[in-house]
């Protein structure tokens, strides 16, 4: 009877999200660059990067959301060698699913920015970054199964929801994004601050209540600061707001240097990120020269976290540079490359 009432609450928040549904977001936001601006492609120590996410939320023991995002982003070499500015370039796929993939929506995501210098010693760079999403959502009709009420149409009691034959089986929408970021990176120090803005447009799976465009600000800061004996410390303060829902995500780590660092650049982060009214999110990071590995834990805050019903969510993060191109500076080696 527990497991049924805990999917049937489950079945209620997927239809509730049809209707008011949110981004995708991550908790380890510093680790993925074109999730958060399209200005951050060619950014980094090495001339390309792959990166990669994986969180999974559930809820009453049931799985509720599961988000993966892979991206890659490069920089395109000028022909003349006496030109120091550049075009970056990238791509990023996120795939946000409900209920293992009962409602599931792809995002595929171009990316171009063009950096400038502001200084000979290449320490200061500005860009600005254009990016267009083609988003596309699917909800397998087939995997709901309700009986009489589906087949009639009826609606979920209590819920807000519509009825369950007004819902499309698929539907997609393109929409763009754009980017500033300063970057100033040096050999021990390392300092970003971005403003973005995205126009986005939901597909409407819902036939009744097409949804219209909406705009979304966000605004990240990033900084990481050698201390003494290779140790460092890492900040990340970051603030989006859409359709007057503002999310607040701010914390830090300490990076700890181990076995041979001057060699291969090994690091362990240790640090805390709390995202306001929602969540305590341990975190842990592992740098090994051209290889970065995290793992971080939400621990909920909110008053929906004082229910019998209590969410768990964790995500991991890889990213690897040097496979597809060499490293370009001897900046310092930092948790955002």
């Amino acid at each position: 009877m527990n497991k049924k009432k805990g999917f049937i609450f489950t079945l209620y928040m997927c239809i509730c999200f049809l209707g008011n549904a949110q981004d995708p977001f991550l908790s380890q936001w510093y680790s993925s660059a074109q999730f958060l601006s399209p200005a951050s492609v060619g950014n980094g120590i090495y001339n390309s990067r792959i990166q990669s996410n994986y969180r999974s939320q559930m809820l009453a023991g049931n799985p509720l959301y599961k988000t993966i995002v892979i991206g890659w982003d490069g920089r395109y070499k000028n022909k003349n060698e006496d030109v120091v500015n550049y075009l970056g370039i990238g791509g990023q796929i996120i795939s946000d699913q409900v209920m293992e993939g009962v409602l599931q929506t792809n995002y595929a995501t171009l990316n171009a920015a063009y950096h400038l210098y502001f200084d000979e010693e290449l320490k200061k760079n500005f860009s600005l970054g254009l990016g267009f999403t083609f988003a596309q959502s699917n909800l397998q009709l087939d995997k709901l199964k309700f009986g009489d009420q589906f087949l009639d149409g009826e609606y979920i009691t209590s819920s807000r929801s519509i009825s369950l034959q007004n819902l499309n089986g698929t539907a997609s929408k393109v929409s763009m994004n754009s980017g500033l970021l300063y970057t100033y990176h040096s050999a021990n120090s390392f300092y970003q601050i971005s403003a973005n803005a995205f126009y986005l447009a939901k597909p409407d799976l819902i036939s009744e209540t097409p949804s219209a465009s909406s705009f979304k600000s966000l605004f990240f800061f990033n900084a990481e600061k050698e201390l003494e004996s290779k140790k460092s410390f890492m900040l990340h303060a970051s603030f989006n707001s859409r359709n007057k829902i503002d999310q607040i995500l701010l914390g830090g780590a300490i990076g700890l240097p181990f076995g041979s660092y001057f060699e291969n650049n090994n690091k362990l982060y240790v640090g805390c990120f709390y995202r306001l009214q929602d969540a305590i999110i341990p975190m842990i990071s592992i740098l090994m020269n051209e290889y970065r590995f995290g793992f971080s834990y939400d621990v909920y805050s909110n008053d929906f976290s004082k229910a019998q019903l209590k969410p768990t969510s964790f995500e991991l993060s890889l990213s690897v540079s040097s496979l597809l191109g060499r490293r370009r500076s001897d900046n310092l080696r930092t948790l955002f490359d």
